[in-house]
């Protein structure tokens, strides 16, 4: 087994591979004969994707070669052949709570999507405790960090990821003169806003950097896999900040934590792969309010259906989260809303609007 993986897989960070492939692409493809061949970090060979290109012009079998990086391939200036009609493209997301205890990707929001109305049965993950939740949120999903046990070692795997974040993947994308500290505070203020409404004023004033080199960072945040941004509907058009991984935002941001915020955040990372990995239901993530302070913070759009997310962490909210709900419904008449909570609790409030617990949508 070891000897097969060995003959399949390859990775650019080796000097040797990233040299052969650099230099002599063709005769580095001819060289690995296995396929499918798996090339990490190709990112690091920009000579590699015109060779790609021919060499699946001349060789026609399809699946031949698993790309994988740690960067989006076309946001390298370097990189000038995107493999258009060749290649397909897929973003793997942290590890969700499904994938982390060996379970079926989850198919619960798009039941509730599909269903007549929301008095569907769904069944509790038996997995889900409150102690498993809380440790979820400092292990998060990013592998070779959250399967460590050891609080100090998972730590330095966090920071020996945040280094390689700032001192080789950033430096692919941006040439930029500033040091290692800087960009650091640059994360953490990213990590602070995290769930809100983004701010790019107020990054700038924390970390002194300016407005155009700003902008350029966090566009190469977004290309290696860092963060993301979701839109606003309703009477804000700011986009909200994610973090793709929740304990990586944790780490960078160790302050009072709010648990309103981090349920959210948990809510976002674990319910967004259950349309992430069905590309076929072309759905579209965005958050949701108004002046008036009603607020849906996550809803789902596919075609015309919409599904809004309200985390409730306290049942003394629970009314103030059901006006914000058949606010929402007023504006959206086809909308559902799922308020949820960490408990068990399954209350059907109305036809379009349910509290139930999230160990149900898992």
């Amino acid at each position: 087994m070891a000897s097969l993986l060995s003959d399949c897989y390859v990775t650019l960070d080796l000097g040797t591979e990233l040299s052969d492939a650099s230099a002599e692409p063709m005769g580095f493809l001819a060289k690995h004969k296995a396929k499918p061949l798996i090339i990490d970090e190709c990112q690091l060979a920009p000579a590699l994707f015109p060779a790609l290109k021919e060499w699946v012009r001349l060789h026609k079998e399809p699946g031949q070669f698993l790309l994988t990086g740690s960067v989006r391939f076309s946001s390298r200036k370097a990189i000038r052949e995107s493999l258009t009609g060749r290649i397909i493209n897929w973003e793997l997301l942290p590890m969700d709570w499904a994938e982390q205890n060996s379970q079926p990707l989850a198919d619960k929001l798009l039941r509730l999507m599909k269903a007549k109305d929301l008095n569907i049965e769904l069944k509790c993950n038996p997995t889900f405790t409150l102690k498993t939740y809380s440790r979820y949120l400092y292990t998060g999903g990013l592998p070779g960090v959250f399967g460590v046990r050891d609080a100090g070692i998972r730590t330095q795997r966090m920071e020996t990821q945040i280094n390689t974040i700032l001192e080789r993947d950033l430096k692919l994308l941006v040439q930029t003169s500033l040091d290692f500290k800087t960009l650091r505070r640059l994360l953490a203020a990213l990590a602070s806003q995290a769930g809100r409404r983004f701010s790019i004023s107020e990054v700038a004033r924390v970390t002194r950097i300016s407005l155009p080199t700003l902008r350029k960072l966090i566009s190469a945040l977004e290309s290696m896999f860092v963060i993301r941004f979701i839109p606003s509907e309703g009477d804000f058009l700011k986009p909200v900040l994610f973090f793709e991984d929740l304990a990586e935002c944790a780490h960078l941001y160790p302050g009072v934590s709010d648990p309103q915020k981090s349920f959210l955040l948990f809510l976002y990372q674990n319910l967004r792969t259950q349309f992430h990995y069905r590309p076929e239901a072309r759905a579209v993530a965005f958050s949701y309010a108004e002046r008036s302070g009603h607020e849906i913070p996550l809803c789902f759009r596919c075609e015309q259906r919409l599904l809004g997310i309200i985390p409730v962490i306290d049942e003394s909210t629970l009314s103030t989260a059901h006006k914000d709900a058949r606010n929402f419904i007023k504006r959206y008449p086809a909308a559902r809303v799922l308020l949820v909570g960490l408990g068990n609790n399954d209350l059907l409030m109305s036809r379009n609007i349910r509290y139930l617990g999230v160990n149900q949508m898992l």
